[in-house]
């Protein structure tokens, strides 16, 4: 695999990948070695957004009118 250096290029590389084996045109060794990429790239890709969520926080509105910082909740129940 290529050593990819941000979420959009490996995400870029990911897409060609899934093209690449949904035709069907590569020899049985080649799709392996493609798939072997991809499947880095998805972990790459899925460590990066992990990372992104773990540093996003929402302002909610407090009874009193004051803002508080929360952790980011996958729960939109959870904002209300």
């Amino acid at each position: 695999m290529n050593e990819e250096k941000d979420f959009e290029s490996a995400m870029k590389r990911l897409e060609q990948i899934v093209q690449m084996l949904e035709n069907g045109n590569l020899p049985l060794e080649e799709s392996l070695k493609v798939f072997e990429e991809g499947m880095k790239l998805v972990k790459f890709c899925s460590s990066k957004l992990e990372e992104a969520e773990r540093k996003v926080s929402i302002l909610v509105q407090e009874s009193n009118g004051e803002y508080v910082q929360m952790p980011f909740s996958e729960k939109e129940d959870e904002i209300e």
